[in-house]
């Protein structure tokens, strides 16, 4: 079930919130996209990054973030695990993925577990031929370089289409605006030019998807 997200509330009963709307041109078609949020924490930077970029995308834009990242488990078993089913299910249905990651030499362990079930078999390949674009926000772009090579990596084992940018701001409140975007035209501009990846190409509908054995569903 998804839920709409106004500011400071939260919902428990749900595993989506609703981004903010838009202000970019309405292209007048409507366009899924899931937005994960590399840390557990709502008022992490990377969670504010993630919602300063639903306010970017076309207001016929269906933006959800995905709340669920703390119930990921590692893979194990043949059983596909409720949270990882739901996830599948959400990202099988996106036309494209935006994730926000702080840049750390190490991915955080919950953002790794949903990674390694993505770029697995027993992902059901919800990610193959999807453009998924990857944010991280630093002032010197080597800081960003391992977290950018390592969800790159995972992500095109996944078989998603990885566009990666790194927002030329440093990560700190005041680099948003009283609305919730980025304040610093520069970051700014580099976001939106991020953001138009997320139209999938037609060619991704002639992907063949690899064979997979069938994993029995944990409710």
């Amino acid at each position: 079930m998804f839920a709409r997200r106004f500011p400071g509330q939260r919902h428990s009963c749900d595993r989506f919130h609703r981004g903010g709307r838009a202000i970019a041109p309405d292209s007048g078609v409507t366009m899924k996209v899931v937005g994960i949020a590399g840390s557990l924490l709502s008022q992490a930077y990377v969670r504010r990054l993630l919602d300063a970029a639903g306010k970017e995308l076309p207001t016929s834009a269906d933006f959800r973030i995905w709340d669920g990242l703390d119930r990921i488990p590692p893979v194990s078993g043949d059983t596909l695990p409720r949270p990882v089913e739901d996830l599948c299910q959400a990202l099988s249905a996106a036309d494209g993925v935006i994730i926000a990651a702080p840049a750390h030499s190490v991915l955080p362990a919950q953002l790794v577990h949903a990674l390694d079930w993505m770029s697995s078999s027993h992902g059901n390949w919800a990610l193959l031929g999807k453009p998924v674009i990857v944010l991280t926000s630093c002032v010197h772009p080597y800081e960003s370089m391992w977290t950018q090579t390592l969800l790159r990596r995972s992500l095109s084992a996944a078989g998603a289409l990885v566009h990666s940018a790194d927002l030329p701001t440093k990560p700190t409140p005041t680099r948003f605006d009283p609305d919730g975007r980025l304040a610093d035209p520069k970051a700014r501009h580099h976001l939106r030019k991020a953001l138009t990846h997320l139209r999938p190409p037609t060619l991704t509908a002639t992907i063949t998807i690899p064979t997979q054995r069938t994993m029995t569903s944990a409710h």
